[in-house]
């Protein structure tokens, strides 16, 4: 499925060259309502209470969203349990990690541990490797350099592999480079990925210890999310920039907030709404839109494709545009859909009307989703 979007203007990140089936995966990583995961990620800053035993890292505090890599768009999160090793200290989980650490003391350098699953995205290692390596400014690689770079290590009783990477210069003048190890494993159909980023000089000096904590992670059963009803929270309505030109609307039964910009035949609305939990999923979400521009239903596979990464306060959201007819009018229509997931809700804004109109608005409706405050 090819979305409608200019070549030369295109929006999408650096990561959607690497492979267009892991595209939500790859804008997860660099994402979503998600902790950032780039190469100077290991700047953390709020610290967690660290434990010395085995812990369970639950979907309690963030359950999945759609759309997002704890699942295929749906279903329970992925679960495991590990001993947090001396100087780790647990921090606030994202509704992307299923473990979070910050390693290094708080008065000098520190490194950013993060464990991600992503079901239904199993046999992704040579596109995670690149990515990684381009995380750090390498070179693309091959699957044989890839295989012979690969050092075997046992994770949670399953057979996975190593890879310690260090980028070749570092970041600025008077910085220490880059370096990560990460691993990656296999259980039944989630791809399960343990990165550690940070000083070259502290990440090597934590690779006896990274490769200790991997041995000592136990997978857990899955278990069901509990259902909520998809209905409008109780939750209050954020705090929004909205364009001086944009006009109020009343809301209706099932949104939030509702603008109206232009006039006439060349208005367009923006929308605004929240569901408890995933709201019904990314999916489900991107086909009702297709549906109301005259659209067939996409599969997971060309939705993952055109969904680009959007960076918002709270993290990073998911973003679709969508070309077709308006199926009330049937004049031609533009979709700016837009996904932001928070803890226990989704929120979702959608910009829909003229493509003219909706070319002329994307940058303010952009903003007016980057200004919320929830």
């Amino acid at each position: 499925m090819k979305q409608t979007k200019g070549q030369a203007n295109d929006p999408r990140p650096a990561w959607r060259k690497v492979g267009g089936a892991t595209a939500l995966l790859l804008a997860c990583l660099v994402v979503t309502g998600c902790r950032r995961e780039e190469v100077q990620v290991y700047r953390v800053e709020k610290e967690g209470t660290g434990t010395s035993g085995p812990t369970a890292a639950t979907s309690a505090q963030t359950p999945p969203m759609a759309g997002h890599p704890h699942g295929d768009f749906g279903g329970p999160k992925p679960r495991l349990k590990y001993s947090v090793p001396d100087g780790w200290t647990e921090q606030p989980l994202s509704a992307m990690r299923a473990a979070s650490f910050r390693v290094g003391d708080g008065s000098g350098p520190h490194a950013d541990v993060g464990v991600i699953p992503l079901r239904g995205l199993t046999g992704r290692d040579l596109e995670m490797w690149n990515l990684w390596r381009q995380q750090l400014g390498l070179a693309e690689g091959t699957e044989a350099e890839m295989i012979q770079a690969a050092i075997p290590v046992t994770i949670g009783g399953a057979r996975g592999k190593l890879f310690d990477l260090v980028a070749e210069e570092p970041p600025h003048a008077g910085a220490d480079k880059v370096r990560i190890l990460a691993a990656m494993v296999d259980v039944g159909d989630v791809g399960w990925f343990f990165k550690m980023t940070g000083p070259d000089a502290l990440v090597r000096s934590q690779k006896e210890t990274f490769v200790a904590w991997l041995q000592s992670v136990e997978f857990l059963p899955e278990e069901a999310p509990a259902t909520e009803p998809a209905a409008v929270a109780s939750e209050g309505t954020p705090r929004w920039n909205v364009p001086s030109h944009w006009r109020s609307a009343p809301a209706g039964q099932f949104l939030v907030a509702k603008y109206l910009v232009g006039e006439g035949e060349g208005q367009a609305d923006v929308n605004v709404s929240q569901s408890a939990g995933e709201g019904g999923g990314w999916v489900s979400n991107v086909n009702r839109w297709r549906r109301q521009v005259g659209l067939e239903e996409a599969s997971q596979e060309q939705i993952r494709e055109a969904t680009v990464a959007l960076e918002v306060g709270s993290g990073q959201a998911m973003q679709i545009e969508l070309t077709g007819t308006d199926v009330r009018t049937g004049r031609p229509a533009r979709v700016v859909g837009i996904m932001v997931p928070r803890p226990e809700r989704a929120w979702f804004y959608k910009l829909m009307g003229p493509p003219e109109t909706v070319e002329r608005e994307k940058a303010a409706f952009l903003e007016f989703v980057r200004s919320a405050r929830y």
